[in-house]
């Protein structure tokens, strides 16, 4: 956004937006981020992204979890042993009993059936929530960068703003002082105009202080090993789309990550509580044992052995083990599925607030650039004018000049914090909110 903020072509700003908004929302990288972003912001958003731990931190945990799925239904390791059996104590002789043995088994534990698929099942969903809340995590970052990035272009904008009210005010000053010396204004004038040029001065210093803070905030989400400066938003299209809050929370019911995670938590519920009601059914173990045995004392050829066992737990105590477990899987079901209707009943209604505040905020940004500032603008030379011809006192004709600025500055807020509300909408939505222009 320049100087000329008041002045908006009306014939080409349709179009203009139109295809500003198409082309960014086409490109590439913008629907990898999910987010809308011109691409001075996507490159700050991408730095983001590339360079912080917790997010790395997550992407590794989803995979691992990913990669966890097919283990988790997998049958357990097959045993395989060894085993002396009817040894003589008297002697230990291999060949003194016919029973004597030298085994070798094995042993494989069968869970019944369905446990396999669900643990699978089970893990799946995991890692669906985790690979969820990734996403999440990585829409919270790119909000967070937007919502930055537009405020350093709102304080570099006011800084602008005051810096022409400074230049304003010393000119105004310096003129009353002429008219002073000679005669024609009040010394009070002077003391006036200064007043204002002190403020506006310490202005310009909390200002000063404010740049300095969001580029520290930028620096710190972007994780930069080295400070740099960023520069601030230039030239953004005029926030003139008007969002579908009904549309919208359409979209943030089928693509909101938080919403999908949870989908996924009550999946993993439900998978474990079906597993804690087949635990009230016994695992098998299936054993096979080949045993050998030596020629006896009279030279016999003893046969060797085979032997087959299948062994079953027995849920002797399932009133204190498998009724608790699948109590608690029940209560873990139940938490997961009332906090994910929770937020499917609050999101609409936050989609709806947004929505409405960006379209209320554009209609006020419209009355400030179509009507205030032109109609201030007016005033301003009026009162100039009268004020060179002592038809008006000085206090109105510096209040009608500094109400310009004041208006731009207002309408700066009001054009940055659509671009702010706008990128938490998208974070909230999980994808780039659809705008008629």
């Amino acid at each position: 956004m320049t100087k000329a903020l008041p002045a908006i072509r009306k014939s080409l700003l349709p179009a203009a937006m139109f295809l500003v908004f198409a082309a960014g929302l086409s490109c590439k990288g913008f629907a990898k981020e999910a987010i809308w972003a011109p691409p001075e912001l996507q490159q700050l958003i991408t730095e983001a992204l590339e360079n912080n731990h917790l997010l790395q931190s997550k992407a590794d945990r989803a995979k691992a979890l990913k990669t966890r799925i097919p283990a988790a239904g997998a049958l357990p390791d097959p045993k395989i042993g060894f085993a002396l059996q009817s040894i003589p104590t008297d002697s230990f002789a291999f060949d003194q009993e016919p029973m004597t043995q030298k085994q070798i088994f094995v042993e494989q534990t069968v869970p019944w059936m369905s446990k396999l698929d669900l643990r699978s099942e089970a893990a799946a969903a995991e890692a669906r929530q985790k690979q969820a809340e990734l996403e999440a995590a990585r829409l919270e970052l790119a909000r967070d960068v937007a919502v930055a990035w537009y405020e350093l272009g709102y304080v570099a904008e006011s800084l602008r703003i005051n810096a022409e009210l400074t230049e304003l005010v010393a000119r105004i000053r310096r003129d009353t002082e002429s008219r002073y010396a000679v005669g024609k204004g009040l010394q009070q004038d002077i003391f006036q105009a200064g007043v204002e040029l002190s403020r506006l001065k310490d202005e310009a210093v909390r200002l000063e202080n404010r740049r300095t803070t969001i580029q520290d905030r930028l620096h710190e989400l972007t994780n930069r090993g080295e400070r740099a400066s960023i520069a601030p938003p230039a030239n953004l299209p005029e926030p003139g789309f008007v969002l579908s809050a009904e549309k919208l929370s359409a979209a943030a019911l089928e693509k909101n990550p938080d919403l999908q995670g949870m989908q996924a938590q009550i999946q993993t519920a439900r998978a474990q509580k079906q597993l804690a009601q087949k635990d009230y059914y016994p695992d098998f173990k299936i054993r096979l044992t080949y045993g050998q045995r030596e020629e006896d004392r009279t030279g016999r050829d003893l046969p060797d052995f085979f032997s087959a066992a299948v062994a079953m737990d027995i849920p002797l105590w399932h009133k204190r083990k498998q009724s608790n477990e699948v109590a608690a899987a029940s209560g873990n079901a139940f938490s997961a599925r009332n906090r994910y209707l929770d937020l499917q009943n609050r999101l609409p209604y936050r989609i709806q607030s947004l929505a409405s505040e960006i379209n209320d905020t554009r209609r006020r940004y419209r009355l400030y650039t179509e009507e205030l500032i032109p109609q201030a603008g007016q005033w301003a030379r009026s009162a100039q004018e009268a004020y060179e011809v002592d038809r008006v006192a000085f206090d109105t004709m510096i209040d009608a000049r500094i109400r310009v600025l004041k208006y731009r500055r207002e309408a700066s807020r009001l054009f940055y914090d659509i671009y702010q509300k706008r990128a938490e909408l998208e974070a909230w939505v999980g994808g780039t909110a659809e705008a008629k222009h």
